[in-house]
């Protein structure tokens, strides 16, 4: 048989063949744990075959199938999914249709399809689905026993899912090629037509890092709480064979407790059990399943209110999905960028709806029918944490919002240094005057001498001389006078008198009487009437 691609049968063969080969290795995934857990059960009855049995209806309820129990302590379907074990299940798919892409040859040396390509990898797809959920089915129709019934309509419904999502994501990584110096590359989310490419791309991350979140809120309550799940394990005594068993179950139910953080993180509201419910505010639970991990669960009681800061947690991720958005369709049309900022929150919102619907289910007909997600308490909050993210950081990078920013805070800036300077400016010129009138008081009169006598505070000033000065020299008294007219000259003297011929002529008659009146009328040219 020819592997050139030409021919429609190479295609199916080999999705056939990898059908069965995917499906063989999903058995042995499930098979070995329970064969190791009923030869390590010294104390329980089970037999290879019970082993096998129980193998398969796992192997259904991996894949998202239903069973039915009838064991005396579970009584009714059981339909909640292993999310650990689905991935498992997903990621053989991916594997498998990986290879039969690569051999198909899919892609040419200069990085486009070849002729028919789509028709092979079509071809390729639809067998290996088909062949794969057919054996799925025959496998939960062997499975079924008066304890445990697997529901074969599930099991091919499931199974089909798996293959054909698997199977897709495998073909598309077999396009994938790095490039090299000969050869161009090839990305998978390269071949979406724009902006779907783009949209694709944001929401994966977004969807990814969510997912993120919720495994480190899980792993932080799994450390916190880890002596009431040593307990909880001794209590078991499973023995180490029992122990590595355990703790298989415990990994493939780590995924669904981590979606289940997630949805109390985002808002929403989780059942554990009838009446029940973990959110945000507060917690009400009841009598859980010996399972250790499930130690992790918090006890009844009402929670802080700062829990509710919680909310800005899943903003993170999907902001940043945004912000690679804006980034990638910023040179295409305004109608492409308005698809994309639009497309993007809704993709975001049906991808988590669709996780938490599927990490719903039920344990029996019990008090533990109703576990997970109650869906209607999760549609508002999540709807409002992704379209105002989305919003806050389209107003952010889309619009010119920083432009605008960053010009008001340059003119703010401007505006500050202006005020600054001029605060400076008032300062230094007091300092001006001060000197300049300094120097006017020092200035020289008209009659050339100096009409300013610095005269100490603390000092007296000069006496002025009168009759009863008991001093009966004229020549002191005038000398007095001189002085006490001199210092009475200049404006703004210590004992602010004015300097007026005046006022000179005044001092000088109360000091010496008519001769010093006529010495000052002589020094400053003035006669009296009878000398003219």
């Amino acid at each position: 048989m020819s592997s050139n691609g030409d021919s429609i049968a190479t295609p199916v063969a080999r999705g056939a063949i990898a059908a069965i080969l995917s499906l063989g290795t999903a058995l042995a995934v499930v098979v070995v744990p329970a064969l190791a857990a009923q030869v390590a059960g010294t104390r329980s009855s089970a037999t290879v075959l019970d082993a096998v049995i129980i193998a398969l209806n796992l192997l259904v309820l991996g894949h998202g199938g239903g069973i039915v129990l009838s064991t005396g302590v579970v009584e009714g379907a059981v339909t909640l999914t292993p999310f650990g074990l689905l991935i498992v299940l997903l990621a053989i798919s991916l594997l498998g249709m990986r290879r039969v892409g690569r051999a198909l040859r899919l892609v040419r040396d200069d990085g486009v399809l070849r002729a028919r390509a789509l028709r092979d990898a079509g071809g390729a797809l639809g067998s290996y689905a088909f062949v794969y959920a057919v054996g799925l089915a025959v496998l939960a129709g062997i499975g079924r026993s008066a304890e445990a019934s697997p529901v074969v309509t599930s099991a091919l419904v499931s199974g089909a899912m798996i293959a054909v999502l698997g199977g897709l994501a495998g073909v598309l990584f077999s396009l994938r090629r790095d490039a090299t110096s000969t050869v161009p590359g090839v990305r998978v989310l390269d071949l979406l037509p724009s902006p779907y490419g783009d949209i694709a791309r944001a929401a994966l991350i977004a969807v990814v890092g969510l997912l993120g979140l919720g495994m480190l809120v899980t792993v932080v309550m799994l450390l916190v709480s880890l002596p009431a799940q040593s307990s909880l394990f001794e209590s078991l005594s499973p023995g180490i064979v029992g122990g590595i068993v355990l703790t298989l179950i415990q990994l493939a139910l780590l995924p669904l407790l981590a979606l289940w953080a997630l949805v109390v993180v985002a808002g929403g509201t989780i059942g554990v059990g009838t009446s029940t419910g973990i959110s945000l505010a507060g917690a009400e639970t009841g009598v859980m399943p010996a399972l250790p991990m499930l130690g992790a669960l918090p006890g009844p009681g009402d929670f802080p209110g700062w829990m509710w800061a919680l909310l800005v947690l899943p903003a993170i991720p999907v902001a940043a999905g945004a912000v690679n958005l804006v980034g990638n369709v910023a040179d295409l049309e305004l109608r492409d960028r308005v698809t994309a900022w639009i497309a993007y929150p809704a993709s975001v919102i049906l991808a988590v709806l669709l996780l938490a619907g599927l990490s719903t289910g039920g344990i029996g007909d019990g008090r533990l029918v109703h576990l997970g997600p109650q869906m209607d308490s999760l549609v508002l909050p999540l709807t409002g944490i992704v379209a105002v993210s989305t919003a806050v950081v389209l107003v952010v990078m889309a619009t010119p919002l920083i432009d605008w920013s960053r010009a008001l805070v340059a003119a703010l800036r401007e505006k500050v240094e202006g005020a600054e300077k001029a605060e400076r400016s008032e300062t230094t010129h007091p300092r001006g005057r001060t000197a300049q009138n300094d120097a006017h008081r020092h200035t020289p009169s008209q009659n050339g001498s100096d009409t300013q006598r610095d005269v100490p505070e603390s000092e007296p000033g000069p006496r002025t001389g009168g009759a009863g000065a008991g001093d009966d020299d004229p020549s002191d008294g005038q000398s007095e006078a001189d002085a006490d007219g001199g210092a009475g000259e200049a404006p703004g003297s210590a004992d602010g008198r004015s300097a007026t011929d005046g006022a000179s002529e005044a001092d000088g008659r109360s000091a010496t009487g008519e001769g010093a009146e006529g010495e000052a009328e002589g020094a400053f040219g003035l006669s009296r009437p009878e000398d003219r």
